[in-house]
């Protein structure tokens, strides 16, 4: 996960990036009277435009890093792990699943077919988790 968080981050600075260095070319480029160095309306404008922008880009970065501000885990959840792990916790391919859904079901026929579920889910392997053919 930290690696996902950070590579998408770098890839939002690069847009922000992006974004600034565009907007001050296009600036530079129609600007030729009034000059851009006497401070004409579109020059004012884009500039604060572009810290606006840059502003907003901090506050994602900041955002992003703070871990008070990650989801929190749902209620009941409880997380898988892919290999290893204890008998009762584990499930190939899956990440969590809610308690929710227990195994005492009033109606035996809704037993029967979340036990044979959870059977199919617990001898699940890798292979079988990917995509099948159709033929």
């Amino acid at each position: 996960m930290p690696i996902h968080v950070y590579s998408g981050l770098l890839l939002f600075g690069t847009v922000i990036a992006t974004v600034l260095m565009g907007v001050t070319e296009k600036l530079f480029f129609v600007l030729k009277h009034p000059s851009y160095h006497s401070f004409p309306p579109e020059g004012v404008f884009t500039n604060t435009l572009g810290l606006l922008i840059l502003v907003f880009g901090a506050l994602i970065f900041w955002i992003v890093t703070r871990p008070q501000w990650k989801r929190p885990r749902e209620p009941g959840s409880v997380p898988l792990q892919l290999n290893g792990g204890n008998a009762e916790c584990r499930m190939e391919g899956a990440i969590a699943i809610s308690s929710a859904h227990s195994m005492d079901a009033a109606d035996p026929a809704d037993a029967e077919s979340s036990s044979e579920g959870a059977a199919r889910k617990r001898t699940l392997g890798l292979a079988d988790s990917g995509q099948r053919s159709t033929m």
